[in-house]
C-alpha cells in the first residue's frame, strides 16, 4: 500500500502503482486539508467572490461571469465540451500513472477537489477501473485539458472505462461496484483536468522504462567488449576520474565490475608487449598488425552512456518535482484574495524534461546500431564469423537481417528525437498564446523507448550469437550467467526458423524476463552515484 501525501511520491512508487497494481490510499492529514480548502471554496462560490473557474467562464471566456446556481453545470459542460481526444487510447499502465499523478497533486489541498472526487480517483486505481483516455488532443498549456477530461468524465458517471479487460460506459461498471458518481462543485471540473498529470504520468513511465534500458545497455556493452576482444584500460577509474562527470565515472565503475574475469578482454600492457615482440627486430615504419586501442564503440561507452545516465537524472528530479507539485489554476489559499491566478498549468518543464529524455534513448539506440554492426560485418568483428553465421558461411547469412531492422529503426528515432517543446502554436482565442506540447513529448518518449529495446534486443541476440561462437565459459561471470540463461529461452541461429522469432523471444527475455532481473542484479548505477531527486516534506 502506497500512501499519497502529495509531498513524498517518488517514480519508484508511481511505477509499482502504474505496472504492479500498488493500492493507495490517502494520508489522513491530507484528506482534512482538502476538504477545508473543498468547503472554503464552496462558500466563496456561494458569495460570488469573483475566482476564476469558480464563476467565470473558462479560457479566453474568463470575463464572463457565471451564476451559483449553474455550480454543476458549468464543471460538466467544461468535462463534456473539452473532451476531444483521439486516437489510440493509453495502456492501462499509463492511465494508471496519470490517474496517480493527477491524485497526488488533489490531495495537497490547493486544488479545490472535494474528498468525494479523491476518494472515486483511489477507487479507480485500487479496483482497476481504468478509463480510456486517447493519446492525442492535448497542448500541454492550460495542463493536459483533453485527456484529463477523458480521465475525469468517468467519475460522474460518463466517457468509457476499461475494467476486467473489457471496454465498457463507465456507468454500468460504477453500478456493479456500488460506486455513486460524483455530483461536482465549484471548480471541481476544473480541478481535475487543469494540470500537467498526463504529460507527467507518461513521462514518468517512460523515464523507468528508459532507465532500465540504460541498464541493459550498459551490461550489453561489457559482454560486446568481450565478444570484440576489447582492452580493458579504456574502463581505468583514473582517467574518467580526470573528465569528472559523475554518469561516466558510474558506467565505467559498473563495466570494470561487469568485465572482471573475464578469458576475453584484454589488457592494455599485454597488448604493449605483443606489438613489442612482433617489431623489436625491424625498422622504421611497421605494420605491427595490433591496435593498441579499441574503436569508439568499445572505447567510448562511458563518454556515450555517462552523458545519457546524466540526462535522465536530471529528467528523473524534473519529473520528481513535477509529481509532487500543485499543477493547476487557480490554486486556493485562505483567503480568495490570496488565490494564485497562475500558469503552474503549463507543462514547459515537463516537454523539456522529455525532449531530453528522447535525446538520450535516440544516442542509447545509436550506439546499440553500431555495436550491432561492428559484430556482424566481417571486415571489423575479429575473430567472429561472418555476419555470425555458425557455418555455411554465403550458404547463411547469419543475423545480418537483424542488422536491417536496427538500422531502421535508429532512422525513425531520429525523426522521433526532434524537440516537440519548441513547437508553439497558439489557441483558445489568443488565450494560450504558447504553449509546451509536453504530452508529445512523452508520447514520443514512450515510443522511442519501445524502439530502443528491440535494437537492445537485436544487439543482445548478436551478443548470444558471438558468444556461442567464442565459448560462454570464456565470459565473465555476469555474462556468463545472462548467456546460459538465454540459452534456456533461444538457440544459437541456425536458419532453421524464420529470425524474427529469436528475436521476439531475445527481447521477451531481455526486456521482461529473467534477463531483467540478472541485469539488475549486476548493475547498479545509483548505488555508483546516489543522488537526491525526491521531495519528501512540503517545498
Amino acid at each position: 500500500m502506497i500512501v499519497l501525501d502529495g509531498y513524498g511520491l517518488s517514480p519508484e512508487q508511481l511505477s509499482a502503482i502504474a505496472f504492479d497494481g500498488e493500492r493507495v490510499e490517502v494520508a489522513a492529514d491530507s484528506v482534512a486539508t482538502l476538504g477545508d480548502t473543498f468547503d472554503r471554496v464552496q462558500r466563496w462560490g456561494e458569495q460570488r467572490v469573483p475566482i476564476y473557474g469558480v464563476n467565470t467562464g473558462f479560457g479566453e471566456l474568463a470575463h464572463v461571469v457565471v451564476g451559483p446556481e449553474w455550480q454543476t453545470e458549468l464543471q460538466v459542460n467544461l468535462l463534456r465540451n473539452h473532451a476531444t481526444g483521439v486516437g489510440a487510447v493509453f495502456d492501462e499502465v499509463v492511465t494508471r500513472a496519470i490517474l496517480a499523478a493527477r491524485l497526488n497533486c488533489l490531495v495537497r489541498g490547493y486544488s479545490g477537489a472535494s474528498p468525494a472526487v479523491v476518494r472515486m480517483l483511489v477507487e479507480f486505481l485500487n479496483r482497476g477501473v481504468h478509463p480510456l483516455i486517447p493519446q492525442q488532443g492535448s497542448l500541454g498549456a492550460s495542463g493536459d485539458i483533453s485527456p484529463l477530461c477523458h480521465m475525469a468524465l468517468p467519475i460522474i458517471g460518463e466517457g468509457r472505462v476499461v475494467h476486467g479487460g473489457v471496454h465498457r460506459d463507465s456507468a454500468g461498471v460504477l453500478a456493479e461496484l456500488g460506486l455513486e458518481p460524483v455530483t461536482l462543485g465549484f471548480k471541481e471540473g476544473l480541478a481535475l483536468i487543469n494540470g500537467t498529470s498526463a504529460s507527467t504520468g507518461a513521462a514518468a513511465v517512460a523515464l523507468v522504462r528508459a532507465e532500465a534500458l540504460l541498464r541493459l545497455a550498459v551490461f550489453l556493452s561489457s559482454l560486446y567488449v568481450q565478444c570484440l576482444r576489447g582492452s580493458t584500460r579504456a574502463f581505468d577509474a583514473r582517467g574518467h576520474e580526470l573528465k569528472g562527470h559523475p554518469g561516466q565515472i558510474a558506467v565505467a565503475a559498473s563495466l570494470r565490475e561487469l568485465l572482471e574475469g573475464s578469458a576475453l578482454t584484454r589488457e592494455h600492457v599485454d597488448l604493449m608487449n605483443e606489438i613489442s615482440s612482433r617489431t623489436q627486430d625491424s625498422e622504421g615504419v611497421v605494420d605491427a598488425g595490433v591496435y593498441i586501442q579499441s574503436a569508439y564503440t568499445l572505447r567510448c561507452v562511458p563518454q556515450v552512456l555517462g552523458p545519457i545516465h546524466d540526462t535522465m537524472r536530471y529528467c528523473r528530479a524534473v519529473l520528481t518535482r513535477e509529481l509532487n507539485s500543485s499543477n493547476d489554476n487557480p490554486l486556493i489559499f485562505e483567503t480568495a484574495e490570496e488565490s494564485f491566478h497562475g500558469g503552474n498549468f503549463h507543462g514547459q518543464y515537463v516537454g523539456m524534461a522529455c525532449d531530453y529524455l528522447g535525446v538520450a534513448l535516440t544516442e542509447l539506440g545509436v550506439l546499440a546500431e553500431r555495436q550491432i554492426n561492428r559484430l556482424v560485418d566481417p571486415h571489423l568483428n575479429g575473430e567472429l564469423s561472418d555476419f555470425l553465421a555458425l557455418d555455411n558461411s554465403g550458404l547463411s547469412s547469419g543475423l545480418s537481417g537483424t542488422q536491417y531492422l536496427a538500422t531502421s529503426i535508429a532512422a525513425e528515432n531520429l525523426d522521433l528525437a526532434a524537440p516537440a517543446s519548441v513547437k508553439t502554436l497558439p489557441s483558445n482565442g489568443g488565450n494560450q498564446d504558447i504553449v509546451s506540447m509536453s504530452l508529445n513529448s512523452a508520447r514520443k518518449a514512450l515510443t522511442l523507448c519501445e524502439n530502443v529495446g528491440t535494437m537492445l534486443a537485436v544487439l543482445a541476440g548478436c551478443l548470444f550469437q558471438a558468444g556461442h561462437l567464442l565459448g560462454a565459459q570464456r565470459l565473465s561471470p555476469a555474462a556468463a550467467a545472462w548467456h546460459s540463461a538465454l540459452a534456456g529461452q533461444v538457440t544459437a541461429y541456425r536458419d532453421e526458423a524464420p529470425v524474427y522469432q529469436m528475436v521476439d523471444r531475445v527481447r521477451e527475455f531481455a526486456l521482461r524476463g529473467e534477463g531483467r532481473q540478472i541485469v539488475g542484479k549486476f548493475v547498479n548505477l545509483a548505488a555508483t552515484n546516489p543522488v537526491e531527486t525526491s521531495c519528501s516534506t512540503p517545498c
